[in-house]
């Protein structure tokens, strides 16, 4: 039996550290259209996802493919992103048109002006996966944490600060409690990636005083699907390099949302 071609995704790390959520069948519907890009081309202006690609991808019969797509193609026109460019914050839209195609079974997406650089014409400070290491999961959670250390699969160790990942995840006021964030979020999404992706993550926290700031998360690749997909695209920056050297203390992945936290009432 021949082995399945891989399903590239490709990202620039600004977007996989900015600030979104969705739900876990728009996520999928986002992934399955990604894939389909080539992020060294220009953003066509449409991008076609079939049911059958779905159901193929993520493992779902044909039916609850069709329900899925168009309950989350309905909703994406109204999911922003949130960045910052050290001067404030911006929105920016998902996708300026979605449409299911009820007798052809397929949903057009057309990304926004403001997302293309995200996802085409990439070079460098990118981050490739393959999207089969990822299709079974469950949780939104899992794969946007899946994607973070991504970013750093050359080190195996990633540093995120608490109020960074809360507000990369857009948690808003929901788990303000770290026990209840680690419960609800950080310990099934760390259970749910050594189960069906094939990192064996682990994590150590750091505090300040009583109150927990920051965590390490350590993973090492235990699947025969290679880490380093698409390595001609995922060129580490200069910057990204010297972390390895400095001390983890001094280096907090996420400083920009970090600043977004501080500004937030």
């Amino acid at each position: 039996m021949s082995e399945q071609k891989p399903l590239r995704i490709t990202k620039s790390n600004e977007l996989i550290m900015a600030s979104y959520r969705l739900t876990l069948n728009e996520q999928r519907l986002i992934l399955a259209a990604i894939c389909k890009l080539d992020p060294r081309r220009p953003m066509p202006k449409k991008v076609m996802v079939s049911a059958t690609d779905y159901a193929g991808i993520y493992g779902v019969q044909l039916r609850h493919a069709y329900q899925q797509m168009r309950v989350a193609a309905d909703a994406l026109y109204e999911r922003d992103i949130k960045t910052f460019d050290g001067k404030g914050m911006e929105r920016k839209r998902w996708v300026d048109m979605a449409k299911y195609l009820p007798g052809e079974g397929k949903v057009e997406l057309s990304f926004t002006v403001h997302v293309m650089p995200y996802l085409s014409m990439l070079y460098s400070k990118v981050t490739t996966y393959d999207l089969r290491r990822v299709a079974a999961l469950d949780s939104a959670h899992s794969f946007r944490l899946f994607e973070m250390l991504m970013q750093f699969k050359k080190t195996g160790w990633a540093y995120i600060e608490v109020d960074s990942l809360r507000i990369a995840l857009g948690l808003s006021e929901a788990y303000q409690r770290f026990n209840n964030l680690r419960q609800r979020v950080i310990d099934p999404a760390v259970e749910e990636l050594r189960k069906k992706s094939g990192l064996d993550v682990t994590y150590t926290l750091k505090s300040e005083g009583r109150k927990v700031v920051a965590i390490k998360f350590e993973f090492t690749n235990i699947t025969q699907i290679s880490l380093n997909l698409g390595e001609e695209l995922d060129r580490i920056s200069p910057d990204a390099q010297d972390r390895e050297q400095v001390d983890e203390g001094e280096w907090v992945l996420t400083a920009p949302l970090s600043e977004i936290a501080e500004s937030e009432p």
